[in-house]
């Protein structure tokens, strides 16, 4: 990822179509209409991407006076994809530029405006049925007229009609794009499930300081209890999935976790399948408890709008 100091433009277009989202009756208190609080949004975008820049380069730039103008033309009337699209760009590049793993960006006004403003356009896009296409160049697949709008827009470049540069998606990129989302669900869906199991661990364990392993009893393709084991096999805790949904510990939430757990989606797939296990509960479906209780999703990198 690289770094570089973005033109007064963009930070003018990005405060624009921030306040274009709040006129539309975003709820009150996230954008406000009033010039002073825009000019604060414009204002923080400047200055978190030149700190970022700075923290990187490990020297200080200098920062010239920049005072907040509005693009009058995404203020007034309704919006085109012509638009729309320039303004996801240039989220996209201020993102890209500024870098979502400086140490100021979680969390901050630039990181809610940007992401409000990307989300939004990309909203208003679908609404319009705008095309996703496959950028040839690039070898993405991006709304169409992405590739041939401003990464770096100035006013000069202005908001000229898009000319798509390529089809839509034939039959076999779309079987592709197709099989790309049910890989993503699919990895999604195993990580539920892994971090439920996590959940109901910790539980069980804070209650249980000796219970090594969680057995989890299936039955007609759902699960109908678990039972925490020590290391000798013996039974601790029994956990039915129909249990009363209150109490302390893992008697509190348990139930609700285990009627939530698809078993297809625990043999082989969680990351802490229990190892040598006690004769007693060979060809169980078991779980280590303890790994399962020491284990979080991976992160690529603290990112809250992740």
């Amino acid at each position: 990822m690289s770094r570089m100091i973005l033109n007064n433009d963009m930070f003018d277009l990005l405060a624009t179509a921030a306040q274009r989202i709040r006129n539309g009756k975003m709820p009150d208190g996230f954008f406000s209409f009033d010039t002073i609080a825009i000019d604060a949004v414009a204002a923080d975008l400047f200055e978190l991407n030149y700190a970022a820049v700075d923290e990187y380069y490990q020297e200080e730039t200098e920062r010239p006076e920049y005072t907040f103008r509005p693009v009058e033309e995404i203020l007034a009337g309704p919006l085109k994809p012509r638009h729309l699209v320039q303004i996801y760009q240039t989220a996209n590049c201020y993102m890209y530029q500024t870098g979502e793993d400086h140490s100021g960006w979680a969390y901050s006004l630039p990181w809610a405006t940007v992401k409000a403003v990307r989300f939004w356009a990309e909203k208003n896009l679908h609404e319009l049925n705008w095309p996703i296409v496959k950028h040839g160049t690039l070898n993405v697949v991006d709304w169409g007229g992405a590739e041939a709008v401003a990464w770096e827009w100035t006013r000069e470049h202005g908001f000229p009609a898009l000319k798509l540069d390529a089809p839509p998606l034939d039959d076999d990129e779309l079987r592709e794009t197709l099989k790309g989302f049910e890989r993503y669900a699919d990895d999604a869906l195993r990580t539920v499930t892994a971090t439920r199991l996590s959940l109901l661990a910790r539980l069980t364990v804070a209650g249980n300081p000796d219970a090594s392993y969680l057995v989890l009893v299936p039955e007609g393709g759902r699960l109908i209890r678990a039972t925490a084991h020590r290391d000798d096999g013996g039974v601790v805790e029994e956990i039915p999935a129909e249990g009363p949904e209150s109490g302390e510990g893992a008697t509190a939430e348990a139930p609700a976790l285990l009627r939530a757990i698809d078993p297809d989606r625990i043999s082989g797939t969680t990351p802490f399948p229990a190892q040598d296990v006690p004769d007693s509960l060979a060809g169980m479906l078991t779980v280590d408890l303890k790994a399962a209780a020491r284990w979080s999703p991976v992160k690529r990198h603290p990112r809250p709008s992740d």
